[in-house]
């Protein structure tokens, strides 16, 4: 009798003693970049105030160095917290509590990992692959996570470049849209990119166009000619092949357009290419479809193969286009090999 009463003391002692947890509503991918917090303390007695220390880190036993280190006392045992800060962009974090009062101490158990979204990603035109846009001002999307504690509003600056030269720059943006207030010129690859900072807070991150995107112009050429393939060189981390545009004015013209090497011997034949076809009625080729999420037309690449289908060798090499019989337009390609 005398043991099951030691028993249940002991249960009681174990059952009382003083625990700590920390509450979130989000998920493992976190909807903020400053995710809101609820401590619960228990069993802690009549004694007040609680001290209650809460940290956050990439470190998966919460070790220095912290991203969150705040102190802060409960006179409660439930307590919302909001951290002064934003999270890094892309982090994988974790989280624990310390709760203090007297003799008393509990901590509670780690929380992660838990991944912080990107404070900002592009969505239109955002193909990897390229994008054709058919009208010369256009429209620009991107998103972030919500804040909901901390610093913000949300800030973006906006730029949009050619050949690394910026041709337009917009700053303390607001929304996450913007178009373009004037005209870009047609025909021309361009790359855009974002930086996304929070008001009051040092720290931005910045986002670049995976691929790039071009614009076309519904009048037909006036002349015919072609431009310089791209990426050049290839292959590059977008594209394992390089691709040719080529215009054709009034009233069309016979095409072709072989790669030679610097000997002038023939490689490969890119046009006429499989379908045969050498007459093209005026027009613009070489562009992908609006829409496509490319900037390409796959029947006007090179992938870097002889006409046997093997890969050639690495280096320089030639692109002869020809209308009728005018002469020649030569482009150099750098192929950097399989």
């Amino acid at each position: 009798m005398v043991a099951l009463a030691f028993a249940g003391t002991a249960a009681r002692a174990s059952a009382q003693q003083p625990r700590v947890v920390v509450e979130t509503s989000e998920d493992v991918v976190l909807r903020s970049v400053s995710p809101r917090f609820t401590i619960r303390a228990f069993d802690f007695g009549p004694a007040r105030p609680i001290r209650v220390t809460m940290r956050v880190s990439e470190n998966f036993s919460v070790l220095p160095p912290y991203l969150v280190d705040t102190t802060f006392l409960m006179t409660d045992s439930t307590q919302p917290l909001r951290i002064q800060r934003a999270l890094p962009s892309g982090a994988t974090v974790y989280w624990r509590a310390i709760a203090e009062v007297g003799t008393q101490a509990a901590i509670s158990d780690i929380t992660g990992p838990r991944l912080v979204p990107p404070w900002v990603e592009l969505v239109d035109p955002a193909s990897p692959q390229g994008d054709i846009v058919d009208v010369r001002q256009p429209l620009f999307r991107w998103r972030s996570p919500s804040v909901d504690t901390g610093p913000g509003p949300w800030r973006y600056d906006l730029e949009v470049l050619a050949n690394n030269v910026s041709v337009f720059g917009a700053a303390g943006i607001t929304d996450t849209l913007l178009r373009l207030p004037s005209a870009l010129q047609a025909n021309t690859s361009y790359r855009w990119r974002v930086v996304a900072r929070l008001a009051g807070a040092a720290e931005s991150v910045t986002r670049s166009s995976p691929g790039s995107f071009v614009i076309i112009d519904p009048p037909l050429p006036t002349s015919t000619l072609i431009y310089q393939n791209f990426p050049n060189p290839f292959p590059s981390a977008a594209s394992f092949s390089t691709c040719f545009w080529f215009d054709v004015g009034e009233p069309g013209a016979r095409i072709s357009l072989e790669i030679l090497d610097l000997r002038g011997n023939p490689v490969r034949t890119v046009v006429p290419a499989e379908d045969g076809q050498a007459l093209f009625p005026a027009g613009r080729y070489g562009r992908g479809a609006p829409g496509s999420g490319s900037n390409c037309d796959n029947r006007f690449v090179w992938d870097g193969t002889a006409r046997d289908g093997r890969p050639v060798a690495p280096g320089v090499y030639l692109a002869r286009f020809r209308a009728d019989n005018g002469p020649p337009t030569v482009r150099r390609i750098l192929f950097r090999g399989r």
